[in-house]
């Protein structure tokens, strides 16, 4: 029974839908396109500005366009994945912004739910940090002809306090929207204009530069009930049950069983790895999650000769 699930996890893993399941073209920014420049515009299609300012783009150890992404004229940063990252101003001291923009893969659904997530990272040698910097998904672009801010209120942003000082450490900024329908385009950066921006010295003063620059990487978009009937396997029927089937890390998430006699599960990633496994008993079983990093997992329930799977997404 074990060899078939593994089987299934292998079709799972290659599996198209799972390959279309983040909405964001070029996410870690590693596909390049006129890659002979810094410049963000010039080497991470089709990723573009929305206004005239000129985010920054970083490839690799010794790239033949942009910064290197391990030490450059910002600092020293190892990517979050891959090998590339941008990075972006979210104030100057001024009304300046970067932004970094995508045609999403699909048009948004109205009444539907979708999970967004990207990571960020201050650039070490900037003196500033601040807590304002979200994504704005629009059914236009965004456009501004000049270089302040763009004056919309982002469906997921950083929460207000959570001062991202962090220069060593990639930190992770998501959240759960509804989308209003005709969606398009996905819009990164600071929305918020220099009043009420929040401005704090990360490093004393010993800062090269005194602004606040970021850099960015991974971002994924991804529609909740994707997580819900595609790729699942159940031959159990109505006796086993998941709820909820996406949560906050370190949540506890239910596994309802009817069957009378103990079940074995395991918890795989999304890429195969077994993560957790244990004894699933009559009754209600609980399940924490604190030990397990932000991404989709499989749950697998074993009876003798049945298999229950189910997609669930931590964030």
């Amino acid at each position: 029974m074990k060899k078939l699930f593994l089987l299934f996890l292998l079709i799972l893993k290659n599996h198209p839908s799972e390959a279309q399941m983040n909405l964001v073209n070029n996410p870690s920014f590693e596909d390049t396109l006129n890659c002979d420049s810094i410049h963000f515009i010039h080497a991470s299609y089709p990723w573009f500005m929305p206004t005239n300012c000129t985010p920054d783009y970083y490839y690799g150890l010794n790239p033949t366009c942009g910064n290197s992404a391990l030490q450059n004229p910002s600092g020293f940063q190892m990517p979050y994945e891959g090998i590339a990252y941008v990075g972006i101003f979210l104030t100057d001291g001024a009304n300046t912004r970067d932004y970094i923009c995508s045609a999403l893969l699909n048009t948004l659904i109205s009444g539907k739910q979708y999970y967004l997530e990207f990571f960020v990272s201050r650039a070490n040698l900037f003196a500033l940090a601040t807590d304002d910097i979200g994504a704005y998904i629009s059914q236009q672009i965004p456009i501004n002809s000049g270089c302040s801010f763009l004056p919309y209120q982002p469906q997921v942003e950083n929460p207000q306090g959570n001062i991202l000082t962090d220069s060593l450490n990639w930190t992770k900024i998501s959240g759960i929207f509804t989308a209003q329908g005709g969606e398009n385009y996905l819009t990164i950066g600071n929305f918020k204009d220099s009043t009420n921006t929040t401005i704090i010295d990360a490093d004393s003063g010993n800062g090269e530069y005194n602004n606040a620059y970021y850099y960015i990487d991974k971002v994924s978009l991804i529609p909740l009930d994707s997580l819900q009937g595609i790729n699942d396997v159940n031959n159990f029927g109505k006796s086993i049950n998941v709820f909820p089937t996406f949560f906050t890390k370190g949540a506890t998430f239910q596994v309802n069983s009817n069957i009378s006699q103990d079940c074995n599960f395991e918890l795989f990633s999304i890429d195969g790895r077994k993560v957790l496994s244990g004894i699933i008993q009559h009754g209600n079983n609980y399940l924490k999650s604190e030990n397990l990093i932000s991404g989709i997992y499989i749950l697998c329930v074993y009876g003798e000769t049945k298999v229950f799977s189910k997609k669930i997404l931590v964030y």
